[in-house]
């Protein structure tokens, strides 16, 4: 009987990496490569490259090339030939090795474009206007594309902490006001709502497409309620307002997690938050919710290694089946995923958290 033929278009891992623009580096060069992205951090990249030294100019191939440069824009195209991703990033650091036996190495670490707005301190329009509006804003002037941006419908007076406060740290502490989550992908800024609301996009069964899966239950910080007391900007009085886990249960979730929480500390539990100025109700009423989540987003969080997927990214819902009826089965989001390639082959390593 023949062998059946192995796809490799779909099954071989692959990946390609442009600096500056340029023809794609020789694969020989390249060691390893390494692509970690966060939601609530920048995206980071790793490349291993081999080194090769010419005797006669006593010049190094890529630590004395032009084009492995700090500040050098990083495109990496990862995956399969049938299915693969784009990842973009600056360089940021280089780390040669040279051993007394073996060929010598550079190890080329860099962030996507989110870590640039770390230095970044755009001036926006500050009274009056949505968040997303401020989004926007920045988004241009660090050169990204807006499609990202969700619509937050209510304006705010917006003030920086301090003048000094950077575009990221500005539009993470908005996005953490309003319980929506901010990150940069390629060359587009996303500001919008967690999609943690919604069916899984990938499933995983233990034992069948799972390499590991290391879950883990707390119920130190669940709580039932949070109540926020804000103050209204005109009227100078407070404004007080509770969010309760209806306010936050999706119907992907943890069946009957409030009376879950309650059951575990004997009592329903309560946390008082002061907060900032607002306009309404509705507004305290949002910063409650987004201390809610908060609170609660850690009750189950694990990490699962699997086969390495290019789709797998933060900010998506995933299934994980056949560990156990009570906790662990259910569906989670995607924090982070960490995509491994190398003559080893291909991993994806993902951080999780159970959806509420």
């Amino acid at each position: 009987m023949a062998e059946p033929v192995v796809n490799t278009d779909f099954y071989a891992p692959r990946f390609e990496i442009e600096i500056k623009g340029t023809a794609p580096l020789p694969t020989t060069a390249v060691i390893s490569v390494d692509i970690d992205e966060r939601i609530d951090r920048p995206g980071m990249f790793t490349l291993t490259l081999n080194e090769w030294l010419d005797i006669d100019t006593q010049t190094f191939t890529w630590l004395d090339s032009e084009l492995v440069r700090p500040g050098n824009e990083v495109l990496i195209l990862f995956g399969y030939n049938a299915k693969s991703r784009k990842f973009t990033g600056k360089i940021k650091a280089l780390s040669p090795s040279f051993p007394s036996t073996g060929i010598p190495t550079l190890k080329v670490e860099g962030y996507d474009l989110s870590h640039g707005m770390q230095k970044t301190e755009s001036k926006v329009k500050d009274t009056d206007v949505k968040y997303s509006d401020v989004a926007k804003e920045i988004a241009r002037k660090n050169d990204l594309t807006t499609t990202g941006v969700e619509d937050t419908l209510k304006k705010h007076k917006v003030v920086k902490r301090n003048k000094n406060e950077s575009d990221y740290a500005l539009l993470d502490r908005l996005a953490r006001n309003i319980g929506y989550e901010f990150f940069v992908r390629g060359k587009t800024l996303y500001f919008r709502s967690p999609k943690d609301n919604q069916s899984k996009s990938v499933s995983f069964r233990f034992r069948k497409n799972v390499i590991s899966f290391s879950p883990r239950l707390s119920t130190t910080p669940t709580v039932n309620e949070v109540e926020v007391t804000a103050w209204n900007e005109r009227s100078k009085k407070p404004i007080v307002a509770t969010a309760r886990i209806s306010d936050i249960e999706t119907s992907v979730g943890i069946p009957d997690f409030d009376k879950l929480v309650e059951k575990s500390e004997g009592k329903k539990i309560k946390i008082k938050r002061e907060g900032r100025a607002v306009k309404s109700e509705d507004e305290a009423k949002i910063l409650a919710i987004g201390e809610l989540k908060r609170a609660n987003d850690g009750f189950i969080g694990g990490t699962l290694d699997c086969i390495g997927n290019p789709d797998l990214a933060p900010g998506m819902s995933i299934e994980i089946t056949g560990v156990g009826k009570n906790w662990f089965s259910g569906t989670y989001y995607v924090k982070g995923a960490r995509h491994s390639l190398s003559d080893a082959g291909y991993t994806t390593t993902l951080d999780v958290r159970r959806c509420l």
